[in-house]
């Protein structure tokens, strides 16, 4: 199978390829790749890889009433890594974790059984109802006998 030859420019250098481009540069084809694709090293360029722009540096937002100029302080201040505080800013679970560029999102429910017509998410649900473990829940899921037991 022939091998697509992707063109990269590195410094103002022009590479016929990726490989050969890590090849002259000493680095592995990975980490080429990681760069052409990172907006910190904008000296890396392809048209085969397009940037990934970080919006989490400089995104203001307010939590618990205090205003903080980017999720990067506000992190440092709550002592967290600024993944957890964008998690916070998109969950309806943390009301006071407010970002005007960050929406919250609802997840919806995801309902995997049904038990005569009520839904159930997890197998141990109707296993605490009925007393019994989840094996043998699921015994019945499968068994022709048990038409009220159903996978979704």
């Amino acid at each position: 199978m022939p091998v697509r030859k992707q063109p990269c420019t590195v410094d103002g250098v022009r590479y016929e390829s990726e490989s050969a481009a890590a090849r002259d540069l000493g680095i592995d084809i990975m980490v080429l790749r990681f760069r052409l694709r990172s907006s910190n090293f904008l000296n890396y360029t392809s048209k085969h890889h397009i940037k990934l722009k970080r919006k989490i540096a400089s995104t203001p937002c307010v939590i618990k009433g205090v205003e903080y100029p980017s999720i990067v302080e506000a992190a440092k201040k709550f002592k967290v890594t600024p993944p957890t505080i964008s998690y916070r800013l998109r969950s309806v679970n943390f009301p006071d974790y407010v970002c005007a560029d960050i929406p919250k999102v609802v997840k919806p429910i995801k309902y995997r059984y049904t038990l005569n017509g009520k839904k159930y998410r997890i197998l141990q649900d109707i296993a605490d109802m009925e007393g019994v473990t989840k094996e043998r829940i699921r015994q019945k899921i499968n068994n022709p006998k048990y038409p009220g037991y159903r996978r979704l």
